[in-house]
């Protein structure tokens, strides 16, 4: 009888060894895929305008990891910014699920100089808009909200063949019918 314990201890322990080093190591590398693809980030050559919070629900990302496979992690809640003024300092495109979008690496001009992360474009709101009107074109940020998920995935085509910024450094704006 006091074989048999050994016997099945023994193999228990084998057991508990061989699935619990191989197993977790397989699952680990079916994770990395995150589903998140990036084009190039720029943190020169453009305005650094001011920001405040408009969609209390979004998030403050950290981005690591490559350009074919990021990784966000949320580092902080805008619901604890909404007064808080910030700026951006660098931009990039994101691609998640088939779709891209603008992101912008955001600081506060505050005291909680810690709290910056990559942020939505469509989470935060220029303090500054100029609207389209008859002799003048609207601001990138404003531009960018009206357009489509189907226009957003066309304009990264402009975007990475080197129609990134106008004149002013901000990120460029083209004319909607070359979107469709």
């Amino acid at each position: 009888m006091k074989k048999m314990n050994r016997i099945l201890v023994t193999a228990i322990m084998i057991a508990t060894m061989v699935f619990g080093t191989v197993l977790p190591s397989k699952m680990a590398s079916a994770a990395t895929k995150t589903g998140y693809s990036r084009i190039n980030k720029w943190t020169h050559g453009f305005n650094h305008d001011k920001y405040r919070v408009k969609n209390a629900n979004g998030k403050t990302y950290k981005m690591t990891g490559t350009k074919k496979n990021v990784k966000l992690k949320t580092n902080h809640y805008l619901k604890n910014y909404k007064k808080t003024t910030w700026v951006r300092i660098g931009v990039t495109q994101i691609k998640h699920k088939g779709n891209w979008m603008y992101y912008y690496y955001m600081k506060p001009i505050t005291k909680k100089k810690r709290a910056g992360g990559w942020v939505k474009l469509t989470d935060m709101k220029p303090v500054k808009t100029y609207k389209a009107d008859k002799h003048h074109t609207a601001d990138f940020d404003t531009w960018y909200r009206t357009l489509n998920q189907t226009q957003r995935n066309e304009y990264v085509g402009f975007v990475e063949q080197g129609g990134a910024s106008d004149g002013d450094g901000e990120p460029s704006q083209i004319p909607k019918e070359y979107l469709n």
